[in-house]
C-alpha cells in the first residue's frame, strides 16, 4: 500500500525578535491509504506545528527551514499558494479542539457547510444545502434541518462539533486531521465522537491523522503511533509495539502516566 503523506526531514522555527526558536526539528512520518495514525505527545511537543505545516497554514512568525511533505504525489512545500488553496479542505481537511474557534458565529451552521461545498464542487446554493443536510445526517444529527438553521452558539459543544466534522467531509477528503478533537468533551461525548470518527472513516475511506496527549484514545484507534518530544518523533510502531514494549522514556512516561490514574 503506498503512502499518501509522506513527511521528509521537516523543519520548523518561530521568529520571535532577534531569536528563532526550533519547534519541529526534522520529523519524518507517512500515512498510507486508509490508516489512522496517531500522533502522540505532551504539549508543547511540536504536534500541532507539525500537522499546520502540511499545508502551510502556520502562524506569521513562523518559517519552514527544511524538508518535504509530500501528498499524493506532490511536494507541498514547493507548490504555489493557489495550489494549496484547491487542497485546503477539499483533500486535507481539519477539525479541531474547539469548533466554536473556528465557526463562524453570524452565519447559520448551513450556510457554513455549503459556503465549501458551493467553493469546491461548484454547486448552486440549494443543492449545497441539500447535500449539508446529508453530512448532518452522516455525522448522526437526527435534525438536520434545525441545525443547518442553528448558530453556534445556539449548539451544545458535541454538537457544534458533529458540525465541524460535517463541514470537514463536505468535500470528501483524501487525509482527515483532527487536533485533539475531544479534549473539551466530556467522556461520553468524547466515546461518541471516537466511534463516530470511526464509522465516517469506513464509509467516507479517507486517511486519519489523529493528535492527541491521551494514550488511551490512541490504544483505541491507533493502526500506527508517533510519539514525539521536544519537536522530534522519538519513537514509532504499531499501537501493540508501543504499548507492550515501548523504548523511548518518554513513552514510557507517558503511558506510565495514565496507567497510575486508569485510563489505560
Amino acid at each position: 500500500m503506498d503512502n499518501l503523506l509522506e513527511v521528509k526531514n521537516l523543519k520548523v522555527e518561530f521568529e520571535l525578535g532577534a531569536k528563532a526558536i526550533s519547534a519541529v526539528n526534522g520529523v519524518n512520518l507517512s500515512i498510507k491509504s486508509g490508516e489512522v495514525v496517531v500522533l502522540a505527545g505532551e504539549s508543547g511537543s511540536g504536534k500541532t506545528v507539525t500537522a499546520m505545516a502540511l499545508t502551510r497554514i502556520l502562524a506569521p512568525n513562523a518559517r519552514i527551514k527544511g524538508g518535504e511533505i509530500i501528498f499524493n504525489g506532490i511536494d507541498l512545500l514547493k507548490s504555489e499558494e493557489r495550489d494549496l488553496v484547491k487542497i485546503r479542505g477539499k483533500e486535507i481537511a481539519y477539525i479541531f479542539q474547539e469548533p466554536t474557534s473556528f465557526l463562524n458565529p453570524v452565519y447559520a451552521i448551513g450556510e457554513q457547510i455549503s459556503e465549501a461545498i458551493i467553493l469546491h464542487q461548484g454547486k448552486s446554493r440549494k443543492d449545497a444545502l441539500q447535500e449539508a443536510a446529508k453530512l448532518l445526517e452522516s455525522v448522526k444529527i437526527k435534525d438536520p434541518q434545525r441545525i443547518l438553521e442553528s448558530y453556534p452558539h445556539q449548539l451544545s459543544g458535541g454538537m457544534n462539533q458533529r458540525a465541524f466534522i460535517a463541514m470537514s467531509l463536505a468535500c470528501k477528503p483524501k487525509l482527515l486531521i483532527a487536533d485533539e478533537p475531544t479534549t473539551s468533551l466530556d467522556v461520553t461525548i468524547e466515546t461518541e465522537i471516537l466511534k463516530l470518527l470511526m464509522d465516517l472513516k469506513r464509509d467516507f475511506g479517507f486517511s486519519l491523522l489523529f493528535i492527541t496527549h491521551n494514550l488511551s484514545i490512541a490504544k483505541k484507534i491507533a493502526d500506527r503511533i508517533y510519539v514525539m518530544f521536544r519537536g522530534e518523533v522519538v519513537e514509532e510502531g504499531t499501537m501493540q509495539s508501543i504499548f507492550v514494549s515501548p523504548r523511548h522514556f518518554h513513552t514510557r512516561e507517558l503511558i506510565a502516566a495514565y496507567e497510575k490514574i486508569g485510563k489505560i
